[in-house]
């Protein structure tokens, strides 16, 4: 349900059973792990941080959930990238990608290889994040029990690379890629996929095509909106980023009107959200 943006049902389902006490330690660490997901995806940062230190805080000591474990670090570290704070995203993540590499877990490794990428891109440290996609890509030649998900964010990151190298054609092929992965596997009304029609769009816009890049983002926004709505994070980041291409068409004064809206909606949802407050000490220890 979490995977198919049925975050509300997913959290009514769960809570029930962790509240309970019907489950083992290693099921409720899984369990808070999956509503931390389905909290953020609802945009309620404050439940979501909340309920992965919890999943962090069962699952660290059983000596048989390493990977679970890694897992919900791993996810903590995409909460912390999706709040703005990327080094603390890293920092995390590499402790989970240290435990992937304990366990000798070629997925795992994949995972958070392609994960890291993403945080490197995202600091514009290209030579740090064509190393690690480097090595995503040849485990995963060797890993079992990637889906299409996993293949998705694999082929997103090849898209950012190229965009970084200059080369929109391959970027905007490697888009298309994950578009039509997050498709099949989802259907078309899905977040992943909206957000896909965000960067596929922004490609376009990099390499000229500003009419084709309105039109693709404006099918982005509409998944978006429909399936998170107008108040979600996510949702907001991708009208400031719809604003600057429909900056570059001339559009001025309509571009700064959206994007000064959207952003002051965004820092007064992370104002209240309390998303500065940093990551609990025992999460490095």
């Amino acid at each position: 349900m979490e995977q198919e943006a049925q975050s509300a049902q997913a959290i009514v389902i769960l809570q029930p059973l962790i509240d309970s006490g019907s489950l083992n330690a290693a099921l409720t660490g899984k369990a808070w792990n999956i509503i931390g997901l389905a909290y953020q995806d609802q945009g309620n940062l404050v439940s979501a941080r909340n309920a992965y230190e919890q999943s962090i805080h069962i699952l660290k000591p059983l000596p048989d959930e390493i990977k679970d474990y890694a897992v919900a670090l791993d996810d903590l570290g995409g909460f912390y990238l999706d709040s703005g704070q990327i080094e603390l995203a890293g920092t995390i993540r590499i402790k989970a990608l240290h435990l992937y590499e304990k366990l000798n877990d070629h997925e795992g490794v994949t995972i958070a290889c392609s994960n890291l990428a993403g945080v490197a891109f995202a600091q514009k440290r290209v030579r740090d994040g064509r190393r690690y996609l480097e090595r995503a890509l040849q485990e995963a030649k060797v890993a079992s029990g990637l889906d299409d998900d996993d293949l998705a964010a694999l082929s997103s990151m090849q898209g950012w690379l190229a965009q970084f190298d200059g080369d929109m054609p391959g970027s905007v092929s490697a888009y298309r890629h994950a578009i039509n992965l997050w498709r099949k596997s989802h259907g078309e009304d899905h977040p992943m996929t909206g957000w896909g029609y965000m960067l596929i769009g922004k490609a376009h816009a990099e390499a000229g095509l500003s009419a084709m890049a309105l039109t693709e983002m404006q099918h982005g926004l509409t998944i978006l909106d429909h399936m998170l709505g107008q108040r979600n994070p996510r949702f907001l980041a991708a009208e400031i980023a719809y604003s600057h291409v429909l900056d570059q068409t001339g559009a001025h004064v309509d571009a700064t009107r959206l994007r000064t809206t959207a952003e002051q909606a965004l820092n007064g949802f992370y104002n209240s959200q309390c998303v500065g407050c940093t990551a609990s000490a025992a999460i490095f220890r």
